[in-house]
């Protein structure tokens, strides 16, 4: 009988065989779900530990402050009694950027929510199924296009501000929705979001958009309006109304027919806003306070500006803050001189008369600067009329022309010990690769000591001391030392040109790329009277929440800019401008010290007055507001508004000089040398040449006048006398001689440009040719030529240039021509064509 057991057929497997391969790959499941769990798990501890770690580093987003809806107050303190006065009350009822949720129309709530989260009132902060489609698409498409973000994920990114894009960023995000939802309504959410939400041409929030693009109220947007608002939100430039009205009307009827789909609106609601046609029309979306001030308006700018620096907030919540928080603002402002001011520029009176229908403008600002608060400020002439209007004293920038001497040029060269108050610089023509600077006057005046140069703000030697100071000096000092924000270091713009404000024309003579502010420049003047500190200006010293907790708070700032030593040279110095120079005009009328500079630029498009008292630190601008000559003779406008205001505001204070630091001596000096007088120095024919003068101690002169020499002349010829000359002719007169050469350049009709104390100079080896051992026979030069390396040089003493010499400049010019000058002269550094007085 055959066997049951018969083997099996080619290609067949036993069962023995069949139960291992089952146990093999049983076994190997097992192990490789072991291996998969391990992992998974270790894979979650890592995804749980990171994700764990954004959400601890998540900081709350607290928004209970922001949900207030009470009028706002600025303060100001009595100085009189130390009491704080309400000065302006702050809301937005009219036409106000925050509006209320009751008050925003429900076809526009609808047509936000259609587009952006149509699940927005039933999900717990995060849509879940969006998000999903939105991780997955990242992770397979690696495109982050997939809009996964609810309303208040929305609304979290807006009042951050943060937009990274990354998976910490979402995730924090996505925490902060949640918890919003556990603690706001969706009502509340929603408010939020609308009143922040960007909308393109610069504004926030529905009812701004609806001002903008309707000119009209949120609450009368129709159907059709509120649907292409709503579609601006994506991608805000791409759907703006004005630049791409075609693109909006797009995405109004999608916004549209999502709102028909979710049963927002019917049919024939759909087809008739379809058909409506859009008018924008451009609005306003100013906010408006309960008066017109440029002080207050500067002050509504700092808060709101330090809201968004120091707080945090985004532009929308501050502002909602400011205008509806109930906030208490205590201003610097002094009522008293801010009605003073108020006064000036609003009387015609006080401007001079110039034909056209455009007038040039002007701007001031008062600093108490002791203590950094800005007193009062005025941003235009006549009255204000407009809320949030342009400040030109804190929002334009102008060049400041002579104005930035004193800052740029003299001050740190005083710091750096390079000069003195006596410190003599021979104002001749100089060239500057191509470029030769001149005075205001066009002319040339010599030897000139700094403190007659600053009088009549000479640009010749405010150059060759910033030469001998240094480009990077004086733009360091500018911008360190005194605060100056708006120096060009080096600048490509969109013209492709490259600017930069490191050069001898823009830093002696104020030819600035852009300009300097008035706040600026009136600060930058601060620590001539502060004994040498700056104190960066303020308008408000603290805000305080709708419960009195300080939330913004100023505290006074400074910094050593220069010594007490330079600070008080440089006011002496600035109080002879005012008492004899270019700024006269601006003596006080009850005799109060004050000190200032003037600022012309070459171009006569800006007129500047900076000067100080020892109370305050005022800075007045005059000019158009569009760049062009101003066609003004006599006094400098600047100089009579500046006056007009410190003389009222100075009244009925006590008069008091400047205060004198220690470290500081009195010397006598000559005038055209710098150095101790000599006898010589006393019969100069245009009278003593000797003045007392402040130093710094140990820098005061210890050697004596060399530029005074006492000389024999021929008087019938002015050339000097020889040894034939008859005694009768000959007498003993008193010369200069310059410590450096100067050797006459031509004009363009070939005579030499000769300083106004050519006259007044040695004429170096020019004997008298009438005498000698006969008759009418030249003779020689036969003795060696006293001071014969020494030429002339330019200068001009605030002394008149009269004196005996006057019959020798002819003789001198003939002679100078005579001896072919050259038509080179010194080099300096690169610069810009400007000259300024």
């Amino acid at each position: 009988m055959p066997e049951n057991n018969m083997s099996p057929k080619k290609g067949q497997k036993s069962n023995k065989d069949k139960k291992g391969t089952f146990r093999f790959f049983s076994v190997f499941f097992k192990i490789l779900l072991i291996i998969g769990l391990f992992a998974g798990v270790a894979t979650a501890g890592i995804l749980g530990g990171t994700l764990y770690g954004y959400i601890d580093t998540t900081k709350e987003l607290n928004i209970d402050d922001l949900k207030l809806n009470f009028t706002s107050f600025v303060y100001y303190i009595d100085p009189k009694t130390g009491e704080a006065k309400e000065l302006e009350r702050l809301y937005g009822e009219e036409n106000r950027v925050w509006v209320d949720i009751n008050s925003i129309p429900e076809h526009l709530k609808n047509a936000f929510i259609a587009i952006e989260d149509e699940r927005f009132r039933k999900h717990f902060g995060v849509d879940i199924k969006r998000t999903l489609g939105a991780t997955i698409n990242y992770v397979f498409k690696r495109d982050a296009s997939y809009g996964g973000s609810t309303i208040t994920q929305q609304l979290v990114k807006n009042l951050t501000g943060d937009k990274e894009v990354s998976e910490k960023r979402k995730i924090q995000e996505m925490w902060r929705a949640i918890n919003l939802e556990k603690k706001y309504s969706k009502d509340q959410i929603l408010e939020l979001y609308l009143n922040t939400i960007y909308l393109s041409q610069g504004t926030n929030g529905v009812q701004a958009a609806a001002n903008t693009y309707f000119d009209k109220d949120v609450s009368e947007l129709t159907l059709a309006e509120a649907a292409s608002i709503a579609g601006i939100t994506q991608y805000p430039t791409y759907y703006d109304p004005f630049i791409n009205p075609e693109n909006n009307k797009k995405k109004q009827e999608i916004v549209l027919k999502k709102m028909f789909e979710l049963g927002y609106i019917n049919k024939d609601e759909y087809e008739k806003a379809l058909n409506e046609k859009l008018n924008f029309k451009k609005g306003s979306n100013q906010q408006r306070t309960s008066k017109q001030s440029y002080f207050v308006d500067q002050v509504i700018n700092d808060v709101l500006n330090d809201l968004q620096k120091e707080k945090g907030y985004s532009k929308a919540i501050a502002s909602k803050m400011l205008y509806t928080g109930g906030l208490k603002i205590y201003a610097t402002i002094d009522p008293t001189i801010q009605n003073a001011m108020d006064k000036v520029f609003k009387d015609p009176k006080n401007f001079p008369q110039i034909k056209g229908d455009i007038q040039p403008e002007a701007a001031m600002l008062i600093m108490d600067p002791y203590t950094g608060q800005v007193k009062g400020m005025v941003g235009g002439r006549g009255e204000k009329t407009a809320k949030r209007t342009l400040n030109r004293a804190t929002q334009t920038v102008r060049q400041p022309g002579s104005a930035i001497k004193p800052i740029g040029v003299y001050a740190p060269a005083l710091e750096y010990g390079l000069i003195t108050p006596a410190t003599v610089i021979d104002d001749v023509p100089i060239t500057i690769n191509g470029w030769s600077p001149k005075n205001y006057d066009n002319k040339f005046h010599g030897l000139t000591p700094i403190r007659t140069a600053i009088e009549w703000s000479r640009n010749i030697p405010a150059v060759k001391v910033l030469d001998k100071l240094g480009i990077d000096n004086s733009f360091n000092f500018l911008k360190t030392n005194v605060a100056i924000t708006s120096l060009v270091e080096r600048e490509k713009r969109q013209d492709g040109k490259i600017y930069t404000d490191k050069n001898l024309n823009s830093l002696a003579l104020g030819g600035l790329t852009d300009g300097i502010s008035v706040l600026e420049m009136t600060a930058a003047y601060v620590p001539f009277v502060n004994n040498g500190k700056y104190t960066s200006p303020y308008t408000y010293t603290k805000v305080l929440d709708y419960e009195g907790k300080v939330l913004l708070e100023k505290k006074k700032k400074t910094h050593i800019a220069m010594s007490e030593q330079t600070a008080f040279l440089m006011t002496q110095m600035l109080k002879s401008v005012v008492q004899q120079g270019t700024g006269t005009p601006a003596r006080l009328s009850n005799n109060m010290p004050a000190a200032g500079k003037t600022g012309t630029t070459s171009d006569d498009k800006d007129r500047w007055f900076v000067g100080f008292t020892p109370y305050y630190v005022a800075a007045t601008w005059f000019g158009y507001d569009e760049p062009k000559e101003i066609k003004v003779s006599g006094t400098n406008p600047a100089i009579v508004l500046w006056r007009a205001v410190m003389d009222e505001i100075h009244k009925g204070l006590e008069v008091k000089d400047f205060p004198q630091p220690l470290g500081i001596v009195q010397a006598q000096v000559c005038i055209d040398d710098g150095k101790k007088p000599t006898e010589l120095c006393y019969k100069d024919p245009r009278g003593p040449r000797v003045r007392t003068e402040y130093f710094k101690k140990g820098t005061e002169p210890k050697e004596e006048c060399t530029v005074h020499v006492l000389e024999k002349v021929d008087k019938n010829n002015n050339l000097l006398a020889n040894e034939y000359c008859p005694p009768e002719v000959v007498e003993e007169r008193v010369f200069i001689v310059r410590p450096e050469p100067y050797v006459p350049i031509l004009d363009s009709k070939g005579n030499p440009i000769l300083p106004l104390d050519a006259k007044y100079e040695l004429p170096s080896g020019e004997y008298c040719n009438e005498h000698g051992p006969q008759t009418g026979q030249q003779q020689p030069l036969q003795q060696q030529q006293p001071f014969e390396n020494n030429n002339s040089s330019l200068q001009q003493s605030e002394l008149n240039d009269t004196g005996q010499n006057d019959n020798f400049l002819d003789d001198l010019i003939q002679n100078k021509k005579n001896n072919k000058p050259s038509k080179k002269n010194a080099k300096l550094k690169p610069s810009n064509l400007l000259e300024d007085n």
